[in-house]
């Protein structure tokens, strides 16, 4: 009867009355002021980012977002600080194309000299010089790009050092497991810039070790030297130390789980999700190529290398290759190229500059997804439960793919050895084998079984910071220890010398026992003689 008469009476209310206790409880939610400093120009990388930004601005926080990435439609409550011309900087000197030959080695050289000149042309661009001069906004919370952006922290420091949260829009990287105090052993955890699993041969894990120590010593001989100059450049000497700041971050979000990597472990101030970029719903396709998909009664094959790789820019022997065997298919293949004639194009092929790839992968007609293994593009793929052929250039595209064989959730070539016979094999094992389809439906069913969408934990805990001011409780004793105390050697030291004197007391000690007894036997015996 209570709960009937309750419902009589709402019924009965006026709706602007409604409408008045609705913005009444609107009110009462503390609106934050949050800063988003994401610059990687790579727009794969900054959706993630741009989703998480979105779904706070439309619960009353106050944004600004520092990226070459600005929303191109304008919400309430968001500020964009256009930083795009560091597409055309980075187009400038990196030919990712080309990186498919480069070692993890190499590329992670490269990766520090590009990030160092992106980073230093951003920070001395009009766009951000003129927020750091107008700006005495004072923020209640910081989001950073977790990769090689640390010269940021004397941007953090102007603006009122408030609680940062690092976020990463790709795998958990080791080298920020150092920041977190989170174990980073490379005899279960490959680094994610090398095509290994967690599973590792002897061999396997002497490169990840390898690896493991060089880029320690890249990150405090050179990369963070780097931008610890940079910031004093551009924000003088008052700003603490990148590696005090990098140690006081609240939080690491990471867009990546044991999902599309592997299990490990982790400290409480990190926290994982996936797939934030993906839409829950997709949009009705171009009337072409919502045609062009639903004609094809053997199905459609989706082609392309993300946002950073050109398909146009790939060898021309290579592209002949492809072109050879998707006019022997059956399935009609939809390419993203970039140009706008692809020579030699059979009449099963269908080009686009630009393909709305999830709406795509949406298609029941899709049966496979030739892709670079970028994480986006693997995380989409599990979404929709699109069995991938993998190709990957770079960074983490191939440790991605070593994952996507593992799973078997399709299999992987070689740019640089590829050939007709091997393309085709291929596409013919993940069309025919049903094992892939059937593994990436599963992993489809796994990733979406959660009792929290990734969106909303990422909203929580981003609210839980500013609600306690910074997340020191969360915060591991590692962060106190000095290296040799992390790895126990002071102790294994002591031990080794504790042993030491116990095996040097034992000798002295049975060696007296022995003069002493062979002593007593002589005198023994000379009485005798």
């Amino acid at each position: 009867m209570v709960y009937t008469a309750l419902l009589i009476r709402l019924r009965q209310m006026d709706h602007r009355t409604v409408l008045l206790l609705l913005l009444g409880a609107v009110c009462c939610t503390r609106s934050a002021r949050i800063l988003g400093i994401f610059p990687s120009p790579s727009i794969s990388h900054q959706l993630p980012f741009q989703n998480i930004m979105k779904a706070l601005a439309s619960r009353g926080h106050q944004i600004t977002v520092i990226s070459p990435s600005p929303l191109k439609t304008p919400l309430p409550n968001y500020t964009d600080v256009d930083l795009s011309f560091s597409y055309e900087i980075i187009a400038s000197f990196v030919d990712v194309t080309a990186m498919v030959e480069a070692s993890p080695y190499e590329f992670c050289e490269q990766l520090i000299y590009a990030l160092n000149i992106i980073t230093e042309h951003q920070l001395s661009s009009p766009p951000l010089q003129a927020f750091i001069r107008s700006n005495d906004t004072k923020y209640d919370l910081v989001f950073l790009e977790a990769l090689m952006y640390q010269s940021y922290h004397g941007l953090i420091h102007h603006v009122g050092s408030p609680p940062v949260i690092g976020i990463l829009s790709v795998e958990f990287l080791l080298t920020m497991g150092d920041a977190m105090g989170t174990p980073t052993n490379p005899a279960i955890i490959p680094d994610v810039l090398l095509p290994h699993g967690d599973h590792m041969t002897f061999h396997e894990r002497l490169q990840n070790t390898l690896f493991w120590l060089w880029t320690r010593y890249k990150k405090y001989t050179e990369w963070l030297p780097a931008q610890e100059e940079l910031m004093r450049k551009f924000f003088g000497p008052n700003s603490p130390s990148i590696i005090d700041a990098e140690r006081n971050i609240s939080l690491l979000m990471v867009s990546s789980n044991w999902i599309f990597n592997y299990p490990i472990p982790l400290v409480p101030s990190v926290v994982t999700f996936h797939s934030l970029h993906v839409k829950t719903k997709t949009d009705p396709l171009p009337e072409d190529l919502q045609k062009f998909l639903d004609e094809a009664e053997d199905g459609v094959i989706y082609f392309s290398l993300g946002s950073n790789v050109q398909s146009d820019r790939i060898p021309e022997e290579k592209r002949i290759i492809f072109l050879e065997v998707f006019s022997e298919l059956p399935q009609k293949i939809l390419w993203k190229w970039e140009s706008d004639i692809l020579p030699r194009q059979p009449s099963n092929v269908k080009i686009g500059k630009w393909l709305p790839q999830q709406d795509v992968l949406a298609h029941p007609n899709i049966k496979m997804f030739i892709s670079q293994c970028g994480l986006q593009s693997f995380q989409e793929a599990v979404y929709f439960g699109v069995p991938i052929l993998g190709i990957p250039f770079f960074g983490d595209q191939k440790y991605n793919a070593k994952k996507i064989v593992t799973e078997e959730l399709g299999v992987q070539l070689s740019l640089q050895d590829l050939t007709k016979e091997t393309l085709s094999a291929a596409i013919n094992a993940v069309l025919n084998d049903p094992r892939y389809q059937n593994s990436m439906k599963k992993m489809s069913a796994i990733s979406k079984d959660e009792p929290q969408n990734s969106l909303d934990r990422a909203v929580w805990w981003t609210e839980y910071v500013i609600r306690h001011k910074g997340a020191k409780h969360l915060r591991s004793a590692a962060h106190d220890l000095a290296w040799y105390q992390y790895l126990l050697l002071d102790i294994v030291a002591v031990l080794i010398l504790l042993l030491a004197i116990t095996i040097f007391v034992s000798y002295i000690f049975l060696k007296n026992i022995y003069r002493y007894l062979t002593k007593k036997y002589y005198e023994v015996k000379s009485k005798h003689d």
